[in-house]
């Protein structure tokens, strides 16, 4: 599985990619995909607000359920309905697969993300 450039990655196994202004499309790497298997449900609440480090919903597979880790403050303003319905279309392409959509309260600080570099070095270790 190829990992993207453009995407800042978070020590917690999530994506985000810019979308517009303060403005992103969040999703979960191919470590993380691996890691729970066939997903079956994804949960997540529209207006949801949160804060770095906050779980802002879940993801369930038939191994497992983990939380999805807030990469920033922020609140969710749109959820990818065609992964509510079909969440299994997270294990062929997570990397382009989003989940959900947030607005972050201020503009992010590209060195608290990790470069798909040092994403690859921390999975590896």
């Amino acid at each position: 599985m190829d990992y993207i450039d453009n995407l800042f990655y978070t020590k917690e196994h999530i994506w985000i990619k810019p979308y517009q202004e303060e403005e992103y499309f969040l999703g979960i790497t191919n470590f993380a995909q691996d890691l729970l298997g066939d997903i079956v449900y994804v949960d997540l609440v529209l207006g949801e607000k949160f804060n770095l480090g906050s779980s802002i919903g879940s993801i369930e597979s038939v191994k497992t359920a983990s939380d999805i880790i807030a990469p920033a403050n922020g609140e969710i303003i749109l959820i990818n309905s065609d992964i509510v319905s079909n969440p299994e279309k997270i294990n062929t392409n997570p990397h382009e697969v989003w989940l959900c959509r947030i607005s972050l309260n201020n503009v992010i600080d590209k060195k608290n993300y990790l470069t798909k570099e040092e994403y690859l070095s921390l999975i590896k270790n």
